[in-house]
């Protein structure tokens, strides 16, 4: 009687089909996947255990600087003229390092603002561009990113910015390019991981 219950017993049980096995596990697996993903991205989003909203990380390259920051979600490159006694005298900033974008240099208030502000690089001759307005940072103007000024910015030890203030002689104001083709290529890589939707999720 035994033998006979435990032969309908093995009679009747279904055969197992690797396909289906297989299939259950990969549906298990892309679940967990989505499951860790939705999490990261709430993490993210809701500020779980990342990094602080208002972190700022800064790397230098010599005279220059990237400066990432998640509040503002973007990066920049950046370099400031210091006056002998403290304070900012120029700061010149790219926040998008695609060609033909724009490079902003910062003066202070006090300037000839009908005179515009003087940029060169290396030997070569001054351009002259107007200032776009005054903020409480001070008086700027814009420098076009083109493909010429990009390769003297990098092929260069140096500039010069020249600036007018009020009832006064032009003033010459030197500036370093130390670092600053290193700095451009990390701006570069840092933008492309902040563009990149898998990048949100390690940030």
């Amino acid at each position: 009687m035994s033998d006979i219950t435990n032969q309908n017993f093995f009679v009747g049980a279904p055969a197992v089909n690797p396909v289906q096995i297989a299939l259950r596990a990969g549906i298990a697996l892309a679940l967990l996947i989505v499951g860790g993903v939705i999490a990261l991205v709430g993490e993210r989003l809701f500020g779980g255990g990342g990094a602080l909203p208002s972190e700022v990380r800064v790397v230098p390259f010599q005279d220059w600087r990237v400066i990432c920051s998640n509040a503002q979600g973007g990066c920049s490159l950046n370099l400031d003229v210091m006056r002998d006694t403290g304070g900012t005298l120029v700061s010149i900033v790219i926040n998008d390092p695609k060609p033909g974008s724009t490079m902003s240099v910062t003066v202070p208030h006090g300037v000839l603002l009908d005179s515009g502000l003087g940029f060169s690089i290396g030997e070569e001759p001054m351009r002259v561009r107007p200032y776009e307005t005054c903020n409480v940072q001070g008086c700027f103007a814009f420098i076009t990113l083109d493909a010429d000024t990009l390769k003297s910015l990098m092929a260069n030890m140096g500039g010069q910015v020249t600036l007018v203030p009020a009832n006064a002689m032009p003033v010459n104001i030197p500036f370093s390019l130390k670092g600053f083709t290193d700095g451009y290529a990390e701006l570069q890589r840092a933008t492309a991981r902040r563009n990149s939707f898998f990048s949100f999720l390690s940030r």
